[in-house]
């Protein structure tokens, strides 16, 4: 019996593996075992290059097809494309030519779209594409960009190739070292500073983010009100279009004055009339004539509105405040009241008229001669009917307020102090000097609490031996008199 010998086996062996090899090799050149089935779908591409039928079609680096066939469209590359069937490319998906590494085969790269723009089916085309780079453009620009360092690398070498140019790149060198310890020297001496600077505009920054954070309901607002002026310019342009629209049909007066050739007559006739006017006006006939031509005329009416003007002026400048103090008095038990009238023309200037209800009345000082031989007696009075009067002038200078004149019908002077935007106001009075008695010294200070309030305190006639010295609290109230400031403002009478 013949048997097989051991080289016929392992020759059948190989040829068998052999046969399978070529097999599996056509197959997986050709289509590939995955992509035999699925569906079609195309792309245009400027430039193919490299590319070769068959070459893999790739998502996130995942083979997912491979390229069915590469065609000439209208002086354009078109691919085909074969996807697998279970991969579903979205309709804005985007196409591009890729090289694996620098000298790679090329394939094609999908860069999913997204699911809301939908799918595409078997013929469709993908219309996305993304540009490839043409690398023997970009080989030829290097070498261009190649020659022109060359050249600079020359001129670079035949500058410092000589002695001047070392001692020149020497000197450069050493310069830069200079340089540096400066700098190193600035920062080390400055560093204190620097560190100030940059806490400084730490909290700068700050400030800012917490003003915007404040702000931010404000700046809302702002936007707000932004919107609702152009809606409101958006209203007054279509109102202007609207009448736009009436003038060009004719409507109204100017609709008419346009369109109604009768009307256009009727103004070059009123036109022709104010001209003649204009020109008897120039001649100096009449009364507006004679005003116009005559200097004296207009040298007059000028005057007249240079007073006004003056009037107007002062009238502006001229303040009159009306007040009312009532003080009580601990040890008497009883009130003072005080009705001033400050007649203010400037700023830093006032006068001040005013009448005083002093519970101790007017003091009066008589002499009386009774018995034989006759002697005379100086009896002190009060008449405490009568009132008393104030007619001061003062003048400010910063806070400081100096007062004089008539102070309850005797001669004194007065100091104010004021302070805090002027709501605390401290004074000091001294008036009814004689020397029988020492004079009326009073200590007083006032405080704003309302607009138009004020409480006052102090003490009254400190220093008197009398017994006259009290100490007294009470309010003030004081406000602006805008219409009697011009019954009080003279008129200025043109000469």
């Amino acid at each position: 019996m013949n048997t097989i010998s051991s080289e016929a086996k392992v020759g059948l062996f190989v040829l068998a593996g052999l046969i399978i090899l070529g097999y599996m090799s056509f197959k997986v050149g050709q289509k590939g075992f995955s992509f035999e089935k699925g569906y079609n779908v195309q792309v245009m591409f400027d430039n193919v290059a490299g590319l070769s039928p068959d070459a893999s079609v790739q998502i996130a680096g995942v083979e997912v097809g491979r390229v069915e066939s590469i065609s000439l469209k209208n002086g354009r590359a078109l691919v085909e494309l074969r996807i697998n069937p279970s991969v579903r490319v979205e309709r804005d998906a985007q196409a591009s030519l890729k090289t694996k590494g620098i000298l790679g085969e090329k394939y094609i790269e999908i860069k999913p779209g997204t699911p809301a723009s939908g799918y595409l089916r078997s013929g469709d085309e993908i219309g996305r594409v993304e540009r490839q780079a043409d690398i023997d453009r970009l080989l030829n620009q290097m070498a261009l960009i190649a020659d022109d360092i060359k050249a600079v690398t020359g001129s670079l070498s035949s500058v410092l190739g000589s002695k001047q140019g070392e001692r020149s790149l020497g000197d450069i060198v050493e310069n830069t070292r200079e340089l540096t310890e400066n700098m190193n020297r600035v920062v080390a001496e400055n560093q204190a500073s620097l560190r100030i600077l940059i806490e400084n505009t730490r909290q700068l920054t700050e400030n800012l983010n917490r003003m915007v954070a404040t702000n931010d309901p404000k700046i809302n607002e702002t936007i707000d009100n932004l919107r609702a002026a152009t809606a409101a310019m958006e209203k007054t342009f279509a109102s202007l279009q609207s009448v736009s629209q009436s003038l060009e049909s004719g409507e109204g007066t100017m609709g008419q004055l346009i369109k109604d050739k009768t009307m256009a007559t009727k103004l070059n006739q009123a036109v022709a009339s104010l001209q003649e006017v204009t020109d008897k006006i120039n001649q100096g006939k009449g009364t507006i004539g004679k005003l116009v031509n005559d200097d004296e005329t207009v040298k007059n009416l000028n005057e007249g509105l240079a007073g006004i003007n003056r009037y107007i002026n002062k009238a502006e400048e001229f303040r009159t405040h009306l007040s009312y103090r009532g003080e009580y008095l601990f040890r008497s038990n009883d009130a003072k009241h005080v009705l001033d009238v400050r007649i203010q023309p400037k700023e830093d200037k006032f006068y001040l008229l005013g009448v005083v209800s002093d519970p101790r009345g007017k003091r009066t000082v008589k002499d009386y001669t009774t018995g034989t031989p006759p002697a005379t007696t100086t009896v002190e009075e009060y008449d405490r009917s009568s009132l008393l009067f104030n007619a001061q002038i003062g003048k400010r200078f910063r806070n400081v307020v100096f007062r004089g004149g008539i102070i309850e019908s005797t001669g004194g002077f007065a100091v104010d102090y004021l302070t805090l935007n002027d709501k605390l106001k401290l004074s000091f009075e001294a008036f009814d000097f004689a020397a029988d008695h020492r004079p009326h010294f009073t200590g007083r200070a006032e405080y704003q609490i309302l607009k138009h309030l004020y409480l006052t305190g102090g003490w009254d006639d400190f220093a008197s031996k009398e017994g006259n010295s009290s100490p007294f609290a009470g309010f003030a109230i004081r406000f602006e008199d805008e219409d009697l400031k011009y019954l009080l403002t003279s008129t200025p009478i043109p000469k």
